[in-house]
């Protein structure tokens, strides 16, 4: 009933439009009702016309009047399928826009854990059986009660007696839709579910052709999508063996009540109990039932089929947004920048609520200043710098900005003042231009100029066939690891922002060019901040490299979620910490490898 409610709510706003197609729907349906009729008038005209001479008016007068109904009918017609149909696309339209957009208001922590394949088809697949349902199912709905309801009246006025040996057989249909529908929305959620395993599987495929064709399996990932195909056609044989059986059953069913009709209505004709047009109308009315009786399996089926598939959309949009602003803001919507002052104190996380990933952090890193984060793998750098960003929520006062808690800062303030570059960037499927410039508006070719420089980039762009407006493919499939990272830090620097966080953006340069690109940055983002009215810029880094690392004004050295030490580079050489030892061991390798 929940997924009927909330669709509901997106048709209730299209109620005009709904109720013009509904009555458009009846008045086609009852024009349909006057034929059999007319035909009855018409033949009990021709049976007293045989003993006595009779005017031909009449019947033109009937012709017409079958010829004007089905007419008006067509005109209708038109109009109920132009507005019901019109409304099943215009709330899959709706309904489309309000999934895409839930789905970008979600932590990355939902992207983790949910297959992409799963949510596409979701969003196609499921979407299309609840447009269905909406648009074909509705029609049945309405046309089934209407055809069903005049026919059983005018059966009725026509000859009780034959209507209720007529309506013997009609006791099974409520027997045959309880036993299916249930089995059918069963069935068709399994379906629904192992489409989504092979939309997984083919979008992990694709993403990663490189990898499977590097390591030939490209003849397992076939086999492992024929299985996934093979349970995906048996879920639909087992479906089209219950929906198959409906239509059949109904059929049969109203078979059974033309025979009876045909038995006792034909001896009462004989017998001179019920003329012969009224005869013809009453069987004429008797198959005009043959389509809702058979419409109605047909109509459980798409809407056990759009039900199901509703909930399994309501799946994802019941999925609560847990980043969100506070009531409380203390910033402005008007105040667009802030300032790059960073207060953590006593910091502890959790992903789980159950091991800290980090634990009683504190650091103080001033407007303009530059600070690295180094430490192992697993220390916690990463999710540091995820939660300044409000990536994951940090708990109350535990991180300020400018002395505010970052919750009572805006979300959209908050990253539109923070640039980020993380180890594997996304890059769109289009030009480098536009990556660079994504999410910047008021931007100058000059702008863009000046980012390419400082990122590095300006050799790479040269040999590119199109210079800056080459298009990079699908995540950017036809740059270097390197070449993405460059992409991805202009694209952070160009919206000049007041914060911004390299997190290990340089892995895929050499030593050399790494430290090229990071003084570039360092430089440039100094002249920026003198020259320009932003202010001052905070950095913040991530990476492995000691010759990197030594450049900004602090280190804060990270192990198991702690901070193990902090000072400048001279200063932390010159303890028996874990910086000095990170820092001898990578002399020593550098030794080697000029030895070598």
């Amino acid at each position: 009933m929940d997924a009927l409610k909330n669709l509901y709510t997106y048709t209730r706003k299209y109620k005009y439009e709904l109720i013009a197609g509904i009555i458009a729907l009846i008045l086609t349906d009852a024009l349909g009702l006057l034929p059999p009729w007319l035909i009855k008038l018409a033949i009990d005209y021709i049976k007293k016309a045989d003993s006595q001479t009779h005017s031909i008016n009449p019947l033109i007068k009937y012709s017409v009047l079958i010829v004007s109904a089905v007419g008006l009918q067509a005109v209708f017609r038109y109009y109920w399928r132009k507005h019901l149909f019109g409304i099943s696309r215009k709330v899959e339209y709706d309904l489309r826009n309000d999934y895409f957009k839930h789905l970008q208001r979600l932590h990355w922590g939902f992207f983790q854990h949910t297959k992409t394949g799963d949510i596409m088809s979701r969003a196609t697949n499921d979407l299309q059986a609840v447009r269905e349902f909406l648009g074909i199912g509705s029609v049945i709905i309405v046309d089934t009660a209407v055809i069903m309801t005049t026919c059983l009246i005018l059966m009725i006025f026509i000859s009780p007696k034959l209507t209720g040996i007529s309506l013997l057989p009609m006791a099974l249909v409520s027997i045959i839709v309880l036993k299916f529908s249930r089995e059918i929305r069963q069935r068709f959620e399994s379906v629904q579910k192992q489409l989504s395993e092979i939309s997984s599987m083919v979008h992990e495929n694709i993403a990663g052709i490189r990898v499977i064709q590097a390591y030939v399996q490209e003849e397992n990932e076939l086999n492992r999508f024929k299985k996934l195909n093979e349970q995906l056609i048996n879920k639909n044989l087992e479906l089209t063996k219950i929906s198959g059986a409906f239509f059949p059953l109904m059929v049969f069913t109203t078979g059974l009540a033309t025979a009876l009709v045909l038995w006792i209505g034909g001896r009462e004709v004989i017998r001179g109990q019920l003329t012969l047009g009224s005869y013809v109308a009453f069987n004429g009315y008797l198959a005009m039932l043959t389509w809702p009786m058979a419409a109605i399996g047909f109509m459980i089926n798409l809407s056990q089929r759009g039900i199901a598939s509703m909930r399994r959309i309501e799946e994802i949009m019941n999925v609560k947004q847990e980043i969100y602003d506070s009531q409380q803001s203390a910033v402005s919507s008007q105040q667009s920048v802030i300032k790059g002052n960073i207060e953590i104190k006593s910091l502890t996380f959790s992903y789980t609520g159950k091991n800290n990933v980090l634990s009683d952090i504190n650091l103080n890193i001033k407007a303009g200043s530059s600070l690295s984060l180094a430490g192992a793998v697993g220390s916690g750098k990463s999710t540091l710098v995820k939660l300044i960003m409000r990536i994951y929520d940090a708990p109350d006062n535990s991180i300020f900005i400018n002395g505010v808690d970052i919750k009572r800062i805006p979300l959209k303030i908050l990253r539109d003042n923070i640039g980020y570059v993380e180890q594997e960037p996304f890059l769109f499927s289009d030009t480098i231009r536009e990556n660079i410039v994504f999410g910047v508006s008021d931007v100058t070719e000059n702008d863009i100029e000046k980012t390419v420089i400082m990122a590095g980039l300006e050799r790479d762009i040269e040999i590119f066939p199109h210079g800056i407006n080459t298009v990079i493919g699908e995540r950017g499939v036809t740059l270097s690891g390197g070449q993405k990272q460059r992409v991805a830090i202009a694209r952070a620097i160009i919206k000049k922002p007041k914060i911004l966080i390299l997190d290990d953006a340089f892995s895929n340069l050499d030593a050399s060019t790494e430290g090229r690109v990071f003084t570039n940055i360092m430089s440039s983002l100094k002249d920026m901040s003198s020259n320009s009215s932003i202010g001052d810029i905070t950095v913040i880094l991530i990476s492995h490299r000691i010759s990197t690392m030594k450049e900004a004004d602090m280190i804060a050295v990270m192990e198991n979620g702690r901070i193990a030490e902090t000072g400048t580079h001279e200063e932390l050489i010159l303890k028996s910490g874990l910086y000095n030892r990170i820092y001898k061991k990578q002399v020593f390798s550098e030794m080697e490898i000029v030895e070598e």
